[in-house]
């Protein structure tokens, strides 16, 4: 980390992470009953989806909580007629069943939304929550944020949190049964802090730690955007050829600490700026996606077409931009409206994604100049160009399962 290069702040800092974050092929079935029983956890009540329950029961999760006496009470994900969704609906009605059981913990299983179900529902219950991805697809397992969604799979609202998760469990074997597109999402949306949390540092923006204060970032959390950027660029073509097989290597463990928790430190601890606002401007057209009946693109995906937008947007050489996009390209990226599905959106649809990403209160304004839609079409408009070109000699990495 080049210091000089590094605005060092004399404001008040804050930093925040997992009380204990632990990976390896095997911890579950080995260690989680130990660790719970460390953390004097008795009854928790353990849910997640049908498929990600089953991925843990397989690789021993239960057994080990039995094998140190641990009582337990295992619950589905989405039992509700909203289906599986963070939504106030289902959390609710995971805090009654806790209550009713007398449950002294939390335990979510699965993908993003179940495991912001468990930030909110062990918030609101006063009881340790402890997070068991079984995908490496976001850096939501160790942040102390929740997005929450309406019954309808609507928006409504990001829930902050005083303290990250108690203990978020990564083994990495069930992460190599999970599809190599979501590593690649993963991929994407760590990515996005590539040019976030340099711009929300040079304009000392506050970091995404809202509670208990806020505060800047601490030069630990600019040192793990970097250490970040460094693994993904080094690992991630390897990370993923390791999940098309099914295989833990030196690679994948790399890659799956890489995008779950120094991407978690990195945005969190570091800040945003426009690549995640851009993403929020594309979902104005998830309307029309699915009315086509077409796969809307993935969250960090379209995180990592922001990247491509805010480097044009922000002068970046066209070289740097181009290793950008040829490396996206290797992992299975991305790099043109059209890979992402938006080929045939016109320019009213693409203003009304500028608009959206450039909204009051977006982090796209954490900027040295006044951001404006102008700009954000502008740099999608040039993003797109280069990708194509980009695209005519590098093929997009097609998945082998």
């Amino acid at each position: 980390m080049k210091l000089w290069y590094t605005p060092i702040s004399s404001y008040v800092k804050t930093f925040g992470a997992p009380s204990r974050y632990i990976q390896g092929p095997g911890v579950l079935g080995e260690y989680m009953g130990k660790i719970l029983k460390e953390l004097k956890i008795r009854k928790p009540l353990v849910f997640g989806g049908t498929r990600a329950l089953g991925s843990v029961e397989k690789h021993g999760l239960f057994k080990s909580l039995e094998a140190e006496g641990i009582d337990y009470v295992k619950e589905y994900f989405g039992r509700t007629p909203c289906g599986p969704e963070s939504c106030d609906e289902e959390i609710n009605r995971l805090i009654e069943i806790a209550r009713a059981n007398s449950c002294d913990a939390v335990i979510g299983v699965g993908g993003g939304k179940a495991i912001d179900t468990a930030k909110d529902s062990a918030y609101k219950l006063g009881v340790p929550v402890i997070i068991v991805p079984t995908v490496a697809s976001t850096d939501a397992p160790c942040s102390a944020v929740a997005v929450i969604y309406t019954c309808n799979h609507v928006f409504k609202e990001y829930r902050f949190y005083p303290k990250n998760p108690d203990a978020v469990i990564v083994d990495t074997k069930v992460i190599t049964e999970s599809p190599p597109r979501l590593l690649t999402c993963g991929i994407g949306d760590a990515m996005g802090k590539y040019t976030e949390v340099p711009s929300a540092v040079r304009v000392g923006a506050n970091n995404l730690l809202v509670k208990p204060i806020l505060g800047k970032p601490t030069l630990l959390s600019i040192a793990a955007q970097q250490l970040m950027v460094d693994i993904l660029f080094t690992y991630g073509e390897q990370a993923i050829e390791s999940v098309e097989k099914m295989v833990v290597t030196p690679a994948l463990e790399a890659v799956v600490e890489a995008t779950t928790l120094l991407s978690q430190v990195a945005f969190e601890c570091g800040g945003l700026a426009g690549a995640h606002s851009i993403y929020n401007g594309f979902t104005v057209l998830e309307p029309k996606y699915h009315a086509r009946g077409r796969e809307f693109p993935y969250h960090g995906e379209l995180v990592f077409f922001g990247v491509l937008a805010e480097m044009v947007m922000d002068g970046y050489p066209r070289e740097e931009i181009v290793r950008i996009m040829e490396f996206g390209h290797r992992v299975g990226l991305p790099i043109t409206l059209e890979e992402l599905g938006f080929g045939d959106i016109d320019d009213s649809d693409l203003m009304e994604v500028a608009k959206r990403a450039t909204a009051p209160g977006e982090t796209i304004h954490n900027k040295p100049y006044k951001v404006t839609p102008e700009h954000v079409f502008n740099a999608i408009k040039v993003a797109n160009e280069i990708g194509l070109k980009v695209a005519s000699y590098i093929p997009l990495r097609k998945f082998k399962r």
